[in-house]
């Protein structure tokens, strides 16, 4: 059993996280606790939540998305992004992560608040095939729009690209 001042410091880092926002929630705790503590069930329900499909309405699994790419899923936030699988008719696979970019983008795409992070085991230093690159485009057109409805949920839970690297590693974000 936890003793009373391990519980109260455990609440004390619970409530400057989640005032902080899942962006410095990790240097929030670390410095807290004066440990590292990113795989505590604390800190990891601050990066998870429901897969952001309300983004991509009225795109489903299976949607057609042109020049032969269809969507093939997109997942919880974990790790704070959601990652958008698609899949081309000639069975190559694309992996998209969605992040916040708070106004610095780094992926192929972005919307007003969403970058669209392509993950092809690549240093960002290599052109993106056309038509792949056409496609994204097209989604974050898509997230651009259904951002002005004002649901937002679910955004608080995610996190900058640069800032999920930093905290869990580029080696852990590939898959």
């Amino acid at each position: 059993m936890e003793s009373r001042r391990t519980f109260l410091k455990k609440l004390a880092v619970g409530t400057a996280t989640a005032a902080a926002g899942p962006a410095a929630a990790v240097e929030v705790a670390e410095a807290a606790l004066g440990e590292r503590v990113l795989d505590t069930p604390l800190l990891q329900t601050l990066f998870r939540g429901p897969a952001p499909w309300w983004l991509l309405a009225p795109l489903h699994k299976g949607s057609a998305l042109g020049l032969g790419w269809y969507l093939a899923d997109l997942g919880e936030v974990t790790r704070g992004a959601s990652v958008l699988t698609l899949v081309h008719r000639s069975r190559r696979r694309a992996r998209v992560h969605l992040c916040v970019h708070g106004g610095a983008p780094v992926g192929v795409a972005h919307s007003g608040l969403i970058d669209l992070v392509l993950m092809d085991d690549h240093d960002g230093s290599g052109a993106t095939e056309e038509d792949l690159g056409r496609v994204i485009l097209g989604l974050a057109a898509r997230i651009r729009r259904n951002e002005k409805s004002g649901e937002l949920k679910g955004l608080a839970r995610m996190m900058r690209h640069e800032e999920r690297v930093a905290a869990f590693g580029a080696e852990e974000l590939v898959g």
